[in-house]
C-alpha cells in the first residue's frame, strides 16, 4: 500500500472538510443573526402594538407556579402568584385565580374576565383579561397558559359617560314640562314625551310611533325646508276639527277645536353638517291665549273700577280740605287740649275736665283711657270716635273722630301729641242708613267700602300727620322744633309713598301684569348681596349671617323678583330683631331652590300667625312701618314664580321663613368644606 499517498489524500479531505465547516458555520451564524434581528424587530413591533392598544401579555406555568410578564425587548419578568396579585384589586384576585384553575382542570378552553387594578392617585384602572392554553403536554394537559390583558379604563369611562348622557337625555326628554318630539333624518317621528301626548290627546304612543308619522303630515311644517333650517320659533293656529274633515293624516290626535301652539324647531347635524334629525320643543298655549283674552276683559273692567276709585279718592281729598277738619294739640305737661280750624290762632283751649264735660257720659271711660295713654307718653298713634253732647241742625248727636300721633324732640322724648278731629256725624248716620238698605245694595256698597276702609285706615295717619306738621310751620312754634316737623313730614310722606307703591304693585300682581324674566344667573354670587341689601338698617346688637354652600350655582331664575322677595324678608327680620341673630341660607335639591331666613326677634303671636299673609293685617307694636302688604306681596310673588312660602314663628321665639322656588340648574360647584 502506498501510505504516503493515502495520508496525503486524507489530509486533503480533512482540510476540505474544515473549510466546508467554516463556511457552513458563517452561513449559519449570519442566518441566525438575521432571524434574531427580525425576531427582535417583530417583538418590538408587537410590543408597540400592545402598548398602543394598552395591552399586556403574560404566561403562567402551573407546575412552577410562575407568572412571566412580556416586556419590551423580548424579555420577560417573573412573578410569584402573590407578587402578581399585587397588581389587582384584592376582591377581584379570587375570581382571576378561579378562572385559571378552571382552564388548568380543562373545564374551559378559554375565558375572559374583567378585574380592577390597584387604586393610584384617586383612580382605579380596569382590565379585561383573556386567558387561554398556550402549550399542552402529550396527554393534552395545559403546561403554559397565555393571558392577554387590555386596559379598558377609558372604555369603561366612555361607556359610563355614554350611559349617563343617554340617561340624562331620556330623563330630560321624558320629564320635560314642555312638549318634546323627535324626528329622524328622514322626517319620521321616532320619539315623543308624555307631555306632548297629553297636549294632542294621543292615547297610544306605540301605535303612533309604529305608524311612522312624517313631519310633513303636520300642517304647520309642510312648507318648511328642513335641509337649510337651523333653529326657528313658530306660532300656529290650527282648527283641528276642520283639518280632520279635509286632511286627516294623524288620526291619533283626539283634541278638538282651535289649537294655539308655539314650537321651537332645532336641527341636529354632525361635523359635516349632515342632518341627523329635528327636535320640536313646543307647548299648547290655547288656554294661555284664552286666559289672555279673559284678562283683557278683566283689565278693562279693572281700569273702569280703578277710574271710579280714583274719582272717589279725589272727592275724599276735596272733602278733607273743605269739610271743616280741626287741628288739635295735647300737652301732657299741662294736660291741656288746644283746638283750632285756623293755623294762625288757637280757637279753644280745653282742660281734661272741660273735655269730659263735652263728651257723652257713655264715652267718659274711653276718654280717660286715651288721656291717660297720652299723659304716659305712649309711643303709638291713636284714632277713636266720641259721642259729644252737641246736636246738629237735624238734632242728631254729633260724633267727633280724633286721630293722634306723638311729636318727639331731638332726643326722642315725646313733647306733645298732634292730631286731627273731624265731624263724622254725617258719615256715621249715613252708614247707619245704608245698613238699612236692601241686602243687594249692602253687598254692592260693601265691596267698595272694603277697599276704601282699608285705604282710609292705612292712609289716614301719615296723611293727617303730613297736613298737621305742615300747619305747625305757620303756627306759633319754637324754631328748634322745625327739624322735628320736617323729619316727621318726611317720614310720614315716605310711609305714605311706600303704601301707595305697595298698593300699585300688588294690584299689578293681582292683574298678572308683573313680568317674570327667567335667565341663567349665578345665585351663589348674588345671594349674599340680596341679604345684605335687606339688612342695611339692622340694629347694632344683631349678628347677621348669610350661609353660602356653593362657589357657583348657575340656575334659571327671575333674579330681579327673587331678589325682591329675599330683600323684603331680610328687611322684615331686621326691623323686628333688636338683638340676637339673623341667619339666611339656601340649598339646591331636585330642581328646587330652598331658602330660609331665620331670626331671634320678637316673633309673631299664635293668633296672628294664621293671618300673616292677609292684606292690611299687621302687628303695630312689632313693626310701626309695615303697610300690611309686604307679606302678601312676598307670597304672591313666590306663588307666581311657581313656588311656595311658609312662616314658622312664636311670640318671643323668633321667626323663620321658608321659600321653595322651582328652577333648572345649569352648573353647580360646591365649596370644599360644605357637606
Amino acid at each position: 500500500m502506498d501510505f504516503p499517498h493515502i495520508a496525503l489524500c486524507l489530509l486533503a479531505v480533512l482540510v476540505i472538510a474544515i473549510i466546508v465547516l467554516i463556511i457552513y458555520n458563517r452561513i449559519y451564524y449570519r442566518r441566525e443573526k438575521d432571524i434574531i434581528t427580525r425576531t427582535s424587530q417583530m417583538n418590538t413591533q408587537l410590543a408597540l402594538v400592545l402598548d398602543s392598544n394598552k395591552t399586556q401579555v403574560w404566561t403562567y406555568d402551573p407546575m412552577k407556579r410562575i407568572f412571566v410578564v412580556l416586556q419590551e425587548g423580548n424579555t420577560g419578568k417573573e412573578y410569584t402568584p402573590i407578587d402578581f396579585a399585587q397588581f389587582f384589586n384584592h376582591d377581584d384576585v379570587s375570581a382571576l385565580r378561579q378562572l385559571i384553575k378552571t382552564i388548568i382542570h380543562r373545564e374551559k378552553e378559554a375565558d375572559a374576565i374583567t378585574v380592577r387594578g390597584r387604586e393610584e392617585k384617586g383612580k382605579t384602572p380596569t382590565y379585561e383579561i383573556h386567558v387561554s392554553v398556550l402549550k399542552r403536554d402529550r396527554q393534552g394537559n395545559p403546561q403554559v397558559l397565555l393571558g392577554i390583558q387590555r386596559d379598558t379604563t377609558e372604555d369603561m369611562v366612555q361607556q359610563e359617560e355614554s350611559r349617563r348622557l343617554a340617561l340624562r337625555y331620556h330623563t330630560v326628554f321624558d320629564s320635560s314640562l314642555i312638549d318634546m318630539i323627535f324626528y329622524n333624518e328622514d322626517g319620521i317621528l321616532t320619539d315623543i314625551n308624555d307631555k306632548a301626548l297629553e297636549s294632542f290627546g294621543v292615547k297610544d304612543r306605540e301605535a303612533l310611533l309604529k305608524r311612522k308619522v312624517n313631519i310633513r303630515d303636520i300642517p304647520s311644517y309642510r312648507n318648511i325646508d328642513f335641509e337649510d333650517l337651523e333653529s326657528t320659533v313658530l306660532s300656529s293656529i290650527t282648527d283641528i276639527d276642520k283639518t280632520k274633515q279635509t286632511d286627516e293624516r294623524v288620526p291619533e290626535v283626539t283634541v278638538g277645536g282651535k289649537l294655539y301652539y308655539e314650537v321651537t324647531l332645532s336641527t341636529l347635524r354632525d361635523e359635516h353638517n349632515h342632518l341627523h334629525g329635528v327636535i320640536a320643543a313646543g307647548r299648547n298655549i290655547t288656554e294661555m291665549v284664552q286666559n289672555h283674552h279673559r284678562q283683557q276683559e278683566n283689565r278693562k273692567l279693572l281700569m273702569k273700577t280703578t277710574k271710579e276709585i280714583e274719582n272717589y279718592i279725589t272727592d275724599i281729598n276735596y272733602t278733607l280740605r273743605a269739610s271743616g277738619v280741626h287741628i288739635f294739640h295735647y300737652y301732657p305737661d299741662t294736660h291741656q287740649l288746644d283746638i283750632s280750624s285756623d293755623l294762625n290762632k288757637v280757637q279753644y283751649s280745653l282742660s281734661q275736665i272741660r273735655c269730659a264735660a263735652l263728651i257723652d257720659p257713655s264715652d267718659h271711660r274711653r276718654l280717660r283711657g286715651l288721656l291717660l295713654r297720652m299723659d304716659a307718653r305712649r309711643q303709638e298713634a291713636f284714632t277713636t270716635t266720641f259721642h259729644t253732647i252737641f246736636r246738629d241742625e237735624q238734632q242728631r248727636r254729633i260724633h267727633m273722630t280724633f286721630s293722634t300721633v306723638p311729636v318727639k324732640d331731638k332726643e326722642g322724648v315725646i313733647t306733645h301729641y298732634f292730631g286731627l278731629c273731624r265731624n263724622d256725624t254725617e258719615a256715621i248716620y249715613t252708614e247707619a242708613k245704608l245698613r238699612e238698605e236692601t241686602k243687594k245694595a249692602q253687598e254692592t256698597e260693601g265691596l267698595k267700602n272694603t277697599f276704601l276702609t282699608n285705604m282710609s285706615h292705612e292712609i289716614r295717619t301719615p296723611l293727617n300727620a303730613v297736613i298737621g306738621f305742615a300747619g305747625l310751620f305757620n303756627a306759633p312754634h319754637d324754631e328748634v322744633d322745625e327739624p322735628v316737623f320736617a323729619e316727621e313730614i318726611k317720614r310720614n310722606t315716605g310711609r305714605l309713598l311706600k303704601l301707595v307703591n305697595d298698593i300699585l304693585f300688588i294690584s299689578k300682581l293681582d292683574a298678572r301684569m308683573v313680568e317674570f324674566n327667567y335667565q341663567d344667573a349665578d345665585f351663589a354670587a348674588l345671594f349674599e348681596g340680596y341679604c345684605y341689601m335687606g339688612w342695611s338698617n339692622v340694629s347694632p346688637g344683631v349678628t347677621v349671617t348669610a350661609e353660602n354652600p356653593y362657589n357657583h350655582l348657575v340656575v334659571n331664575i327671575d333674579d330681579k323678583n327673587l331678589c325682591e322677595v329675599i330683600q323684603k324678608l331680610c328687611e322684615h327680620s331686621a326691623r323686628n330683631t333688636t338683638e340676637g341673630y339673623i341667619r339666611a341660607k339656601y340649598e339646591y335639591r331636585h330642581g328646587e331652590l330652598s331658602i330660609s331666613i331665620e331670626d331671634s326677634g320678637k316673633g309673631i303671636p299664635a293668633k296672628e300667625l294664621s293671618h300673616v299673609f292677609d292684606r292690611f293685617t299687621r302687628n303695630e307694636s312689632v313693626n310701626e312701618y309695615d303697610t300690611g302688604l309686604e307679606m302678601p306681596i312676598i307670597k304672591e310673588l313666590v306663588e307666581q314664580m311657581g313656588g311656595s312660602i311658609e312662616i314658622q314663628s312664636g311670640e318671643g321665639k323668633g321667626t323663620t321663613a321658608y321659600i321653595i322656588v322651582p328652577c333648572e340648574m345649569k352648573h353647580m360647584e360646591k365649596r370644599v368644606n360644605s357637606e
